[in-house]
């Protein structure tokens, strides 16, 4: 990979310097070409004491690309979800290690048809549109109830169960958990599909909306 790197850039970088933007397709194609032979290597499954382990752990909120999901951006459009992983654990990368990770684990929003989908599934669908279509319904984060009867989204369960029961038991409680419920006007607790199938799907959001949630007392 060392010699196609050094091939490409005496091709794509001559000696004069007002060649700008050649430099920095030569460095982009340099970095594509770095980046490749580090997908290439095998996982390396390692722990915090440099221990063999049996999977990696996402690195969490307190890292970038630390949750599991697909983040879409410029060096990456990966069709399976991923996250950056402590320790150095799974694939090597320019900006550190990473794993794919389990699909039912992604944070998923109410597109306007009143279902959950995925990034992913906002960008396959809405194509250009896509990214604003998710931002934009980032109030309609699917949230499910743990076992204290509080409603978190997916980021905020996991990191209520996972110090106790790893990344493959935290995926399990998520998949059995209940829906997030508010708070109707007759004092009754109603999830968002309750919601739209008493009011209708347009009557529905501004209810959901205007109902109290258990999330106000986190």
């Amino acid at each position: 990979q060392a010699e196609e790197v050094t091939f490409v850039l005496r091709i794509l970088i001559p000696s004069a310097p007002s060649c700008i933007m050649r430099i920095l397709v030569g460095l982009r194609i340099a970095a594509s070409l770095l980046a490749g032979a580090a997908l290439a290597k095998e996982d390396t499954l390692v722990g915090e004491q440099g221990q063999a382990v049996f999977g990696c752990a996402c690195k969490g909120g307190k890292g970038t690309h630390g949750y599991c999901g697909y983040h879409f951006h410029m060096g990456s459009q990966e069709s399976k979800p991923w996250c950056r992983t402590k320790y150095g654990c799974g694939k090597p990368g320019l900006q550190g290690s990473w794993m794919h990770c389990d699909e039912r684990g992604v944070e998923r929003r109410l597109a306007p048809d009143g279902k959950f989908y995925t990034s992913k599934d906002f960008k396959d669908f809405y194509n250009k549109e896509g990214k604003d279509k998710w931002v934009t319904a980032k109030p309609y984060t699917e949230r499910r109830l743990a076992r204290n009867n509080k409603a978190y989204n997916v980021f905020e369960f996991r990191d209520y169960y996972v110090d106790a029961m790893g990344e493959e038991g935290w995926i399990t409680e998520w998949i059995k958990a209940k829906p997030e419920a508010r708070q109707a006007q007759d004092g009754k607790w109603w999830t968002w599909e309750e919601f739209r199938d008493f009011y209708g799907e347009k009557e529905a959001w501004k209810h959901w909306d205007g109902s109290t949630s258990s999330r106000s007392e986190l």
